[in-house]
């Protein structure tokens, strides 16, 4: 038993610490973790130690919080380890175990020799029945050998590439020998066996009685093996060429391509843009041939595809091009109303506008021009980082590695003019982190090619203040083999969750939540004093400021509940039904102590949504207006209803909860809707409705 690693994952510190004490007594080394933010905080680690157990309870599998699940998210080999089951009721536990198959379960007090003796029972039937296996897409032969190398492994990994079978034999983290059947033996095997990107493997930890041939880490033959393939890469490595297309063309393409791919993730994750956007291409494929010449990689980048090259002619690129373009953004407008208009395309494009002209791009896109006076609809930020503003957005360096043309898309960390970049190299317009970044990723797009020839793609984590930003960098390098297509995205935090796991801090006196991110508490004193800084210096915008806080409230955070949905359900806010998205917002709410609402879509075919929101903090210390004491939520609930509809629609507070127990009633729709709603003359049909929505009480059912 002695040497192997146990997780504790238990959401109550004292119980995982009596487990802690059982298992140490048996000689396990064992890590606790008893929050979400505490599992993500040792996963985020990339050598992060596989475990030979894990002791957990089960019942909050089913939360899309649960520890258990951000565990197996981590790593696909944490599927693999067997669980003890940590009871709290042995009849209600003890089923649920049964029925997904887990016969290894520890019921309170938690007597320690008894927790040890079912992890020791659990870990060598593990070992006896199971091997650990999976496919090299999901974990790569450099990720396996390294996790195995942290967690000090010894055993068997057996990988098959094609009708190849290689062998790497471990003892307590060090390779000790390797084979590739057939073809090598020792360090040459690590060498081939290292840059297989396509295959199986099985991996069987326990001893292993292999004599050592050598004894080095993983890393140090990893290293070695990136080192020859990159100078094989370089000697062999020659840039897709279209046959009979103009350089210029291909190379407009590609700009064209991965300025659609970088402004997309701005809104989408990267592993959906690149199915969204990599399906459509493969389907518009056979009815366009030179489609075959690119593709989208899973980083969200798109780049020369590793295919023999069809022979087109230059109206052919520029057709089946602008297609995919065209129909990418059609589909993502549906998908993300206002993000994706021909208007915005246009604005993207613009800094190439004379060679989208000259090589006839304008009309098969569809493009409109665009003036001074279109405004970008996107939350723009002014912050930089470490001095300097990050130009998020798409650069084309020419042969001098200088700025040659800049597309900005927002959002960006820092407002930045493209007339401050143009002309300058990296070094001049990067913090020092990211052009260092840059410079390696194009030489790595030079000198190797691996399945996409000419690419590159990082991240780094920067700070602006106490704000952490993930920049992502892609480098591609164009058909003509001069100069760089440069993407830089300021990426959000995919892992950030809604939910209230709060803790505090009894060293500051501060609240933060699973993410170790400072809380700011709207308390009663808060609130107060808000109300009180409008209520004295702007009492005559009082409703209209406050509403217009809202609205921007509104808008962040369903841009926020958009990439938790993207996280967990793999679509859009908008993609998803209704009712559920409407419930999904509510319950987001309620985490701010905000209370809850209800959505009435029965009256959508007369224009209107009825929104009643149930304990509101706000009729309690809000002076009351015309408009209702809620006014933020009056803008909230436009903000995020326009954000669903696609459309700018207006809020306005119809009825204002003034005792315990009643609800605010708000109503939604266009702003000449809700106008003429609320002005209409008695006996009307607009009249007799807000009569019908004002009085109209919700049922036992409804609520």
């Amino acid at each position: 038993m002695s040497g192997d690693l146990v997780y504790v994952v238990h959401p109550e510190p004292a119980v995982a610490e009596a487990l802690r004490g059982g298992l140490q007594a048996a000689d396990y080394e064992v890590v606790n973790m008893s929050s979400v933010g505490e599992v993500e905080g040792i996963t985020s680690d990339r050598q992060f130690m596989i475990p030979d157990a894990i002791l957990t309870p089960l019942g909050d599998v089913a939360s899309g919080d649960s520890m258990l699940i951000a565990l197996f998210q981590s790593n696909p080999l944490m599927e693999q380890i067997p669980l003890v089951v940590v009871a709290s009721t042995e009849s209600e536990e003890r089923r649920r175990a049964l029925r997904m198959g887990l016969l290894s379960v520890v019921y309170p007090p938690y007597d320690g020799e008894e927790v040890a003796l079912t992890t020791k029972l659990a870990i060598e039937k593990h070992r006896s029945d199971q091997k650990l296996f999976g496919s090299l897409s999901q974990l790569s032969v450099p990720d396996l050998l390294q996790t195995a190398e942290a967690g000090h492994r010894s055993g068997t990994v057996t990988f098959r590439h094609n009708e190849t079978k290689g062998t790497v034999w471990m003892r307590n983290g060090f390779v000790i020998d390797a084979e590739v059947e057939g073809e090598c033996r020792g360090k040459e095997a690590v060498y081939a066996i290292a840059v297989w990107g396509t295959g199986t493997f099985e991996a069987n930890f326990g001893d292993v009685d292999v004599e050592e041939a050598f004894r080095m880490p993983p890393s140090s033959l990893l290293l070695e093996a990136m080192r020859r393939f990159d100078e094989e890469s370089a000697v062999n490595f020659k840039l897709p060429v279209v046959e009979t297309v103009d350089t210029g063309v291909v190379d407009l393409s590609l700009v064209l391509l991965n300025v659609v791919t970088g402004y997309t993730l701005n809104h989408l994750h990267p592993s959906m843009v690149s199915s969204r956007l990599e399906g459509l291409r493969k389907e518009l494929e056979s009815a366009h041939p030179a489609l075959a010449a690119f593709t989208v990689t899973e980083e969200g980048a798109a780049a020369f595809a590793n295919v023999e090259p069809p022979t087109i002619e230059d109206g052919e690129m520029v057709g089946a091009v602008s297609t995919l373009i065209s129909t990418f953004f059609e589909q993502m407008e549906n998908a993300l109303a206002w993000r994706f208009t021909a208007r915005r395309l246009a604005r993207l494009v613009a800094p190439w506008r004379e060679e989208l002209e000259h090589h006839g791009f304008l009309d098969p896109l569809g493009l409109v021009s665009t003036t001074a006076e279109e405004r970008d609809e996107e939350t723009q930020e002014s912050a930089g980082v470490a001095g300097k503003p990050v130009p998020v957005g798409c650069l084309v360096l020419d042969g001098k590695d200088r700025v040659d043309v800049f597309s900005v898309f927002g959002p960006r960390i820092g407002r930045v003019d493209p007339a401050v970049v143009v002309g300058r190299s990296l070094v001049e317009i990067l913090p020092t982190e990211l052009a260092a970044m840059t410079t390696r990723l194009m030489e790595k797009a030079t000198d190797t090619s691996g399945r996409y020839g000419g690419l590159a793609v990082g991240r780094g984590v920067l700070s602006v203040g106490h704000v952490k930003h993930i920049v992502r960098i892609a480098v591609v390098r164009p058909a003509s083999g001069v100069g760089f297509i440069v993407v830089i995205n300021r990426m959000r935090d995919q892992r950030r969750s809604l939910s209230p796991d709060i803790e505090r801090d009894p060293v500051t006196g501060t609240l933060r939540d699973g993410r170790a991110d400072r809380l700011l508490v709207a308390n009663d004193d808060f609130l107060h004093g808000f109300e009180d800084l409008f209520a004295r210096s702007l009492s005559h915008r009082h409703h209209e400021l406050l509403q217009r806080f809202g609205k921007k409230w509104g808008l962040r955070h369903a841009m926020r509940l958009e990439h938790m949905v993207q996280r967990d359900y793999r679509m859009t806010l908008r993609e998803m039904e209704s009712q559920m998205a409407l419930e999904l917002l509510s319950a987001s709410v309620g985490v701010f102590g905000l209370g809850r609402f209800d959505a009435d879509l029965g009256y959508r075919d007369q224009g209107v949504v009825v929104i009643r929101h149930h304990a509101s903090p706000f009729p309690g210390i809000f002076s009351a207006t015309a408009g209702g004491a809620c006014s933020i939520l009056s803008g909230f609930h436009a903000a995020t209803l326009s954000y669903l509809a696609g459309r700018h629609l207006a809020a306005r507070e119809v009825r204002c909860a003034r005792e315990p127990g009643e609800s605010c009633l708000f109503v939604i729709a266009t702003e000449e809707r809700l106008t003429k709603l609320l002005i209409a003359t008695p006996r009307s049909e607009d009249h007799a409705l807000l009569e019908t929505i004002k009085g109209h009480e919700p049922s036992a059912e409804d609520a």
